[in-house]
């Protein structure tokens, strides 16, 4: 079960997620509490503490970064109580994210080189360090260059996964989509477009519909940055609008929806497509609960 809610992650709605994410947290602590053996109380910690990953995901992308913020905390501890390295490591990789939204870059290097430390060989390794390098490009920084080759490295040693939509197994289409915004963040243009394409040709199926609803969002934003900062209002639009088209929404998508939209607004100020695409991200974000200090997008 604990599976099956990880690789519901690409497509299920957060709020959904979260409460049944939730219901087998509770579950799998109320038998904590029982009588055990050592290997049963370790196997149930390292449940639990996966479960605690996932909600801090869930959660987040459901617009609640301070119960976000509490269960990721819960999840390290968890980790740490069962010895768990990967956990940790992804404790701390959730902690970068959530920096790099709120737009403290500094600490997402940190915290992504303190989950580096933990994470050994394993796929949260390689999210750790293209979380870095997402950091670095954000400061302007080519070490975000040395990043990617270095999650390449990792990444090469890795098995390819028998289910990629699994959130916490970082498949390797999936690092197109660090390299593209990567790239966009240094504005590095033309290699930005060349990966960001290929995250779209991935996920979009032969019958039209999109398989990875998220990195569709987000590569369609790097393009739309792109486009702008060349001057191509149409195509800049385009991409924004198409950003977001997927229910599924990640807790950094409208953030960076507002990225584009500001870039727009500064180039265009009185365009009435930027006009069209502002309002739609306003109506994006009525009823959406306060940030909580992390960065107003």
């Amino acid at each position: 079960m604990v599976d099956r809610l990880c690789r519901d992650y690409p497509t299920v709605a957060p709020a959904a997620l979260s409460v049944r994410g939730r219901a087998h947290l509770a579950y799998v602590l109320r038998l904590l509490d029982g009588r055990t053996s050592l290997h049963e109380h370790r196997e149930l910690l390292v449940r639990a503490g996966w479960l605690s990953i996932l909600l801090a995901c869930t959660l987040f992308d459901a617009g609640e970064p301070t119960g976000a913020e509490a269960v990721r905390r819960t999840a390290r501890r968890l980790g740490e109580q069962a010895g768990h390295g990967e956990i940790i490591g992804w404790s701390w990789e959730i902690a970068a994210w959530f920096a790099l939204v709120a737009r403290r870059y500094d600490e997402v290097v940190a915290h992504a080189e303190a989950g580096a430390r933990h994470a050994g060989m394993t796929n949260a390794a390689v999210q750790l360090t293209l979380q870095a390098g997402r950091g670095y490009a954000r400061m302007g920084d080519d070490r975000a260059l040395e990043a990617l080759r270095v999650g390449r490295k990792i990444l090469n040693r890795l098995p390819r996964p028998d289910h990629p939509e699994h959130h916490f197994v970082f498949d390797h289409d999936k690092y197109e989509l660090f390299s593209s915004t990567i790239f966009t963040m240094l504005g590095r243009d033309e290699a930005a477009e060349e990966h960001a394409g290929e995250v779209i040709a991935q996920c979009r199926r032969p019958d039209g519909t999109v398989r990875w609803p998220m990195r569709y969002a987000m590569a369609n934003l790097d393009l739309g940055l792109v486009a702008t900062r060349r001057g191509n209002l149409d195509r800049a639009v385009e991409h924004g609008r198409a950003a977001l088209e997927p229910a599924r929404r990640s807790g950094d998508l409208l953030p960076r929806a507002a990225e584009l939209c500001g870039g727009l607004k500064e180039r265009y100020p009185r365009e009435r497509r930027v006009a069209e695409f502002a309002e739609r991200l306003r109506e994006e974000h009525r009823g959406l609960p306060p940030p909580d200090g992390l960065a107003q997008p």
